[in-house]
């Protein structure tokens, strides 16, 4: 399984904001968008790695 694959079991908000090292308000907006897709309480992050990955990328060529 590579990063992209990276499956972790959540509870709630808070575990995903954890596992991704980011605000609960960017993981519920990342929900909203269909970044962020679950199987119950297994959540598929590689993708929202991937984002968060960009949106940093992105937000440093803006300063």
């Amino acid at each position: 399984m590579n990063a992209r694959n990276t499956i972790v079991l959540a509870v709630d908000d808070a575990d995903l904001s954890r596992a991704l090292g980011c605000s609960s308000e960017a993981v519920e907006s990342m929900q909203n968008d269909g970044v962020l897709e679950s199987q119950g309480q297994l959540w598929e992050i590689g993708p929202a790695r991937d984002y968060l990955r960009d949106a940093a990328w992105a937000d440093s060529l803006w300063h």
